[in-house]
């Protein structure tokens, strides 16, 4: 029997190190609730701006169980001068923070978790350790990170020093380690380590990261993604061999082209206690920033996790101005949407927002949390609809960007298909009609059963393998449904261009290999009568700004794509050849199929009757089991469960404003109607307390602000 802390050690470390599961046991402290994270950016020079008495008590008042204490200072990068712990490393020896703030926060009732930078370093550390950096494609080393600083490389020396920190940081009573990163960047590594390590592996030369598509840009993002992972592996076994009960996570991968920074969630999150990524950051024009955004970046957390808990990461202030804070609606629209969609959070704020009244929206969403927090304990989707993110497409299709860490991006290099514009058009579709979802990704398509879903969308899920397109033909003969738009299946997961759709004969129709577009003042036109189209124009329905020409063999086609016209005043065009909407009978399920990249076209015009064509296409194919009755658009629909399916926990979350952002004022909305399964009896409200009168499986809700939640139970 394994008795002593140090066997359990032990065991642990010989677990991670050989790939042994670990038996059941206790549940961690990760594990219990949602987890809710502060995080003070007091990285500059303010770490001790406080003593750690009144820091801790100025954050627990705003009432998060977890704190994230920054113990080094990040003035222009981190290096081995700032560190606020003993630490044989530092070069510098600060007053030791940690060891004085940990008891502190105990007796406000705060968990410790500590920042740890692993991504941004000075350039001054930097020219000290040479071999360390990441180097670029044309081999120069790294810099200009954040406008000043650079970063090292995974593979090289850098990743004992940072285990020699560990080890010193572990040896206090912490709850847990966050790493900000680490990352490659669009042109990075090819340093000699990586150079090295690349050829015993694959026995080539590191391939240009220029190169998207094919077998050698395959390999390279494998390589990246491996060397994080492993990287990752090294910094766990060091945290757990200290302490099994200190939790460990980074900063994972965007909502967003990855193939840049190598930040793939599904293979990093193994070697992580959480998953945690930048969906609440919120900046520049804020008019072009989805509204949902927290909430979706949740649902694929969720999907991606496996089980283990999520997190979005969230900002009080309105990025690139650090030292703004938003108006109090949009505080508690951040939070309710990550709490709604399954997340936890971990909430940004600078030292400045903790005197300023706006910040008190945070204190007073997160004490209804705290009541209510057996609500969102081991809550699953009861979504039967599924949009599909395919981060096979986003690191391999032309038409799609990446993005790095928060504010930063690279962009397409064409405008045409934009997976990413695709995915977000189809995804505010859905939300506005009520139709609630979830999001999952190629890996699910590739390994996971799909039958609890009555449709599958894809929104320009260009590219795919054989293995993936096999499962989703045998998920239409057994009775699915499918929603495809564009390039769907037209390329494999290499990238590269197939002869034909991969699904061609589930669309009913093959592809011609040629896109028609741009199309500026162009329409579609009936061809037929379908419920798809109810309440579109029927001669005179905008058209998409792209389609690719396909042609139907077994699949009807409902609408055509008029002829394109010179000009916006080039009177009435006559219907052409090419399909519009195209539905197609399957085994047992059915297909439509979108030639057009109706997604993209949405995200950029939000037209009426494009709107209406995905909502008759979903509610067809797949009726929702929540309906809510006079609300608008902007009221997003979620519902989760507990107790196998026994309670339903129905969420609304409105972002209905004043036609603007940030949202200063969201507008209220009363008498609205629920409609929900017969065999539910019961229902509350949990924002505005009381029971609700449930009758023939409907009932009117409580007056709604930004946010409500209904529990109903048999």
């Amino acid at each position: 029997m394994i008795t002593s802390p140090m066997e359990v050690r032990v065991v642990l470390l010989l677990c991670l190190l050989t790939g042994m599961p670990l038996a059941a046991g206790p549940e961690h402290w990760w594990q219990r609730e949602p987890i809710r994270i502060l995080d003070l950016l007091n990285f500059y020079d303010q770490i001790d701006m406080w003593p750690p008495e009144e820091t801790a008590r100025r954050k627990a008042a705003l009432g998060f169980p977890v704190d994230n204490l920054y113990v080094h200072l990040l003035k222009h990068g981190f290096d081995d001068e700032g560190f606020y712990f003993k630490t044989s490393l530092a070069s510098r020896q600060r007053p030791d923070y940690l060891a004085p703030y940990l008891p502190a926060a105990r007796r406000h009732g705060m968990r410790v978790t500590v920042y740890f930078n692993v991504h941004y370093y000075t350039n001054e550390f930097g020219a000290k350790h040479r071999d360390w950096l990441q180097v670029r494609e044309n081999g120069q080393p790294l810099g200009a990170q954040y406008g000043s600083g650079t970063d090292f490389c995974v593979n090289s020396p850098w990743r004992d020093w940072v285990k020699q920190a560990l080890v010193d940081l572990c040896r206090y009573p912490i709850d847990g380690v966050f790493f900000d990163g680490p990352i490659f960047r669009p042109d990075t590594c090819y340093c000699q380590h990586c150079r090295r390590i690349f050829k015993e592996r694959y026995g080539t030369d590191l391939p240009s990261k220029k190169a998207r598509k094919g077998r050698s840009a395959q390999r390279l993002l494998e390589f990246q993604t491996a060397s994080l992972a492993d990287f990752l592996r090294d910094a766990r076994a060091v945290i757990k061999a200290a302490n099994p009960e200190i939790g460990f996570y980074m900063n994972g991968g965007a909502l967003g082209g990855n193939w840049a920074t190598g930040r793939m969630n599904r293979q990093l999150v193994e070697q992580q206690d959480w998953l945690a990524s930048e969906g609440g950051f919120i900046y520049n024009d804020l008019t072009r920033t989805p509204l949902w955004k927290p909430g979706m970046r949740a649902r694929l957390l969720e999907t991606q996790a496996g089980g283990k808990p999520v997190v979005v990461i969230a900002g009080a202030m309105q990025k690139p101005w650090t030292y703004t804070v938003l108006p109090p609606a949009e505080l508690r629209l951040l939070y309710a949407d990550s709490m709604a969609n399954g997340a936890g959070i971990y909430y940004s704020l600078t030292p400045t927002m903790l005197d300023q009244p706006q910040t008190r929206a945070i204190a007073d969403i997160n004490a209804f949390f705290t009541r209510n927090v057996d609500y969102y304990r081991r809550a699953r989707s009861e979504a039967r609809v599924a949009l599909v993110w395919s981060d096979t497409t986003v690191n391999t299709y032309e038409g799609s960007a990446a993005q790095l860490m928060d504010m930063y991006d690279v962009p397409a290099r064409r405008e045409i298909g934009n997976p990413e514009s695709e995915f977000w058009g189809l995804a505010e579709a859905l939300l506005r009609a009520h139709v609630p979802f979830d999001v999952i990704d190629d890996w699910t398509l590739e390994r996971d059963p799909l039958s609890r879903y009555r449709l599958v969308l894809l929104p320009n899920v260009a590219s795919m393998s054989d293995h993936t397109a096999a499962r989703l033909r045998e998920y239409v003969r057994s009775g699915g449904h499918l929603l495809a738009t564009f390039e769907t299946s037209l390329y494999n997961e290499l990238g590269e261009k197939r002869p034909d759709f991969a699904l061609a004969g589930v669309f009913g129709a093959s592809s011609s290999g040629s896109v028609a577009g741009p199309r500026r003042w162009d329409y579609m036109s009936s061809a037929l009568a379908h419920p798809f189209l109810a309440g579109l124009a029927p001669r005179f329905a905008p058209s998409t700004v792209y389609y690719t020409q396909a042609a139907p063999r077994t699949a009807k086609v409902l609408a055509r794509y008029t002829r394109k016209a010179i000009g916006p005043y080039d009177g009435e065009s006559a219907p052409g050849l090419d399909p519009a909407v195209l539905v197609n009978p399957c085994g047992k399920g059915q297909a439509a199929y979108i030639p057009g990249d109706l997604g993209a076209t949405l995200a950029t015009y939000r037209m009426t009757d494009l709107y209406q064509l995905v909502e008759n296409t979903v509610r067809s194919m797949a009726p929702p089991e929540v309906v809510i009755e006079g609300a608008p658009g902007s009221v997003e629909l979620v519902v989760r469960s507990q107790d196998n399916g026994r309670r339903w926990l129905v969420h609304l979350v409105n972002f209905t404003g004043e036609m603007t952002r940030p949202i200063r004022r969201v507008i209220p909305f009363e008498n609205l109607r629920l409609r929900v399964p017969a065999r539910f009896r019961r229902a509350r409200s949990l924002v505005t307390p009381r029971d609700l009168a449930l009758r023939d499986g409907a009932f009117t809700l409580p007056p709604v602000a930004e946010y409500e939640v209904i529990v109903v139970e048999p």
